[in-house]
């Protein structure tokens, strides 16, 4: 179907994880399914820095914590690394290179939402759809890019911020609940403590129950750090903008046109379907629309935002 933003065309491209010209700076893993960035070291420190002190303390603690306290932590702790593993390995919405060789067209309606002319990405050589931007970090243009995270090694975009958000806010409780664990086993080994004076009963304490005092420090500084950060994302969430977009400042002087109010915002952002990825995991293929129509097996790419000209082909 031909669209001011996406002209049809003869000729369609599906693009492929396993092209030889990917130029994106990811890992591809079980055959596409698992698509890391650029800083997968980082992804399993963060797996590490979760896993490793909460796996310790449940460990130790399990029998004074008892059976419901044991359930509640593992439970936020299982969702914080869903949404972690969920963020950090999929496709967080990238949108293909342009690798005709030929010129796109320009597209008929060439404005943003707001008035703006759509940019174009001379790396990618595309027109970069709505709230998009190439990320230098991965390489890659990303839609609705929010910003490049080192901790979950990639890119967060259009399909995967609310489950990095699902992560941050996870993250956050299970900090704010195992302070309030820990803080209560150490004033439990306080009060059973031998030791005459206030002081010297905390010490004691705090000296019996290495594993409490450490996992408490330890969540003491891991809730100063995603607290604020989910603060901050809360914000704006409810003001439907992109960390790209405040940081830059995009709407301080006009007004946000995908502003929709708080509770349509945090809808659109949190409760609406993950979008289609614009990858596929079979080969690099350019069908006729007559093959593509009698080929019911070949998997759609959604809408691309660099149809091809219908020129005679051009060098870049």
């Amino acid at each position: 179907e031909d669209t001011p933003l996406f002209p049809s065309s003869k000729m369609r491209n599906y693009y492929t994880l396993q092209d030889q010209e990917w130029h994106g700076i990811n890992t591809f893993c079980c055959g596409g399914l698992v698509i890391l960035g650029s800083n997968p070291f980082w992804f399993l420190i963060t797996n590490i820095l979760t896993m490793g002190p909460f796996a310790l303390f449940i460990a130790y603690e399990y029998h004074d914590m008892g059976p419901w306290l044991t359930a509640g932590s593992c439970f936020i702790y299982g969702v914080a690394q869903y949404g972690l593993f969920c963020a950090g390995m999929m496709d967080p919405g990238i949108i293909p290179r342009n690798t005709t060789g030929r010129v796109p067209r320009v597209p008929n309606d060439d404005y943003d939402v707001d008035g703006t002319p759509l940019t174009f990405c001379e790396t990618c050589k595309i027109f970069r759809p709505r709230r998009a931007k190439h990320c230098k970090y991965c390489d890659n243009c990303v839609e609705r890019f929010d910003h490049h995270c080192p901790w979950v090694g990639t890119c967060i975009g259009a399909r995967n911020y609310k489950y990095f958000i699902l992560f941050l806010f996870s993250i956050t409780i299970l900090s704010a609940y195992l302070i309030g664990v820990n803080a209560w086993l150490l004033f439990k080994a306080k009060e059973a403590s031998q030791e005459e004076g206030n002081l010297n009963q905390i010490m004691d304490a705090l000296r019996n129950n290495w594993c409490s005092t450490m996992m408490g420090a330890y969540t003491i500084l891991v809730f100063m750090a995603v607290a604020n950060l989910a603060v901050y994302h809360c914000q704006l969430i409810i003001n439907n903008q992109t960390t790209n977009e405040q940081m830059k400042e995009t709407w301080a002087s006009r007004r946000n046109p995908y502003d929709k109010g708080c509770v349509q915002n945090c809808c659109n952002i949190l409760c609406t379907k993950v979008p289609e990825s614009h990858l596929t995991c079979r080969t690099a293929m350019l069908h006729d629309d007559d093959d593509v129509e009698s080929d019911t097996s070949a998997p759609q790419t959604r809408q691309m935002y660099h149809a091809v000209s219908s020129e005679p082909e051009h060098k870049w």
